[in-house]
């Protein structure tokens, strides 16, 4: 698990300057997988958009204000 979190560390620079990483939970231990999966096809030049699974690590994303 360290490994991991290391690694999403390491990731986390990618995503710099995009507004919704605010809601990234660094501190969890939940998806890490899917962390790591998403900051990988950033450091990519995917964007958000074309990331199937990005709004899914943001844990902190409140749900009912998602759309105002």
């Amino acid at each position: 698990m360290e490994e991991k979190k290391i690694q999403i560390m390491d990731l986390l620079s990618y995503a710099i300057g995009i507004p919704e990483m605010k809601y990234f939970n660094l501190d969890s231990d939940e998806l890490l997988d899917e962390k790591i999966e998403v900051l990988t096809q950033i450091k990519e030049g995917k964007t958000i958009a074309e990331i199937p699974n990005f709004y899914k690590v943001l844990e902190d994303l409140p749900e009912d204000d998602m759309w105002d």
